[in-house]
């Protein structure tokens, strides 16, 4: 009996930890709703990847494919710090022939010291990388924006603040909905008010070990240590967050710079759908 429990502790151990171990790729849709989004962009199709760091992933091509987004954006960390940066532009050339790619800096991009050079490839490709700028998509006279601010290259708080506050006051006043790309979601703190309706976000791995009842993110990249905040249990890893003014989804990103594994913590690409929200008087008024 003693080896029978034995027997059954060690493969439930093994079974448990292979599935922590699963690197297949998932993909996590959310629905993004909005009085501001206009009815020609009710089912418009954002597919974001994050953190890729060079490293392909078995089927990622053809799963973005069969998604068939209208747009694809990039918040960050397409190459590594070091090594070949050939992989992302080979990644880069077959999105560019699904959507148009849209991108940001993250803090491993800017670490490279041939990143211009990176760019200039990226961009003779296609991919348009937004340096604090912003897009307007049109469509039958309607129109969204999509802006994107860099990396702020420090994990100096007072500086990170400091620096979106510079590169929001950048952009001319808009009141229609906006997207705002920016890599690094542990500042979501020092984004919030100023008036994006949803941010995309990266850099966090989905917290590198999730707890797998939770999903709760344990340990924060180094990069993530800003100001004061703690290496274990970041408070933003993964998913959709909610503020009074806006939103922020996290992908958990594909990549993995660290030595460590990533456990109960499968690579991830996120497709967010726009949705056109009628106001209540509106409704009121197609329904009366």
């Amino acid at each position: 009996m003693k080896k029978l429990i034995k027997t059954a502790a060690l493969t439930g151990g093994a079974l448990f930890i292979l599935k922590g171990l699963d690197n297949r790729l998932e993909v996590t849709h959310y629905d993004f709703s909005s009085e501001k989004i206009p009815a020609e962009f009710d089912g418009f199709k954002i597919l974001q990847i994050s953190d890729y760091h060079s490293e392909p992933v078995p089927g990622l091509v053809e799963e973005i494919n069969r998604e068939a987004p209208d747009i694809i954006v990039s918040t960050g960390d397409l190459a590594d710090d070091d090594g070949s940066y050939l992989p992302s532009l080979r990644l880069c050339e077959h999105l560019t022939d699904i959507a148009p790619v849209y991108a940001v800096t993250g803090n491993h991009d800017l670490w490279r010291s041939d990143y211009e050079q990176f760019e200039r490839e990226l961009s003779s490709i296609g991919v348009v990388t937004l340096h604090n700028e912003r897009r307007i998509f049109t469509l039958r006279g309607s129109e969204f924006a999509l802006s994107g601010i860099d990396d702020p290259f420090t994990t100096n708080s007072s500086k990170a603040a400091d620096y979106i506050h510079t590169s929001v006051a950048k952009f001319p006043k808009y009141d229609g909905f906006e997207i705002l790309l920016f890599h690094r979601a542990n500042l979501f703190d020092h984004l919030k008010n100023y008036g994006f309706d949803l941010i995309l976000s990266g850099h966090m791995h989905g917290g590198q070990f999730r707890l797998p009842a939770s999903g709760r993110g344990i340990v924060s990249p180094r990069s993530g240590w800003v100001g004061k905040a703690s290496m274990f249990f970041p408070k933003y890893v993964g998913g959709r967050y909610r503020a009074v003014h806006t939103e922020m989804i996290v992908n958990r990103g594909t990549g993995n710079p660290m030595i460590i594994p990533r456990l109960f913590n499968r690579p991830e690409i996120t497709v967010i759908t726009l949705k056109t929200k009628r106001s209540r008087r509106n409704a009121k008024q197609t329904t009366s």
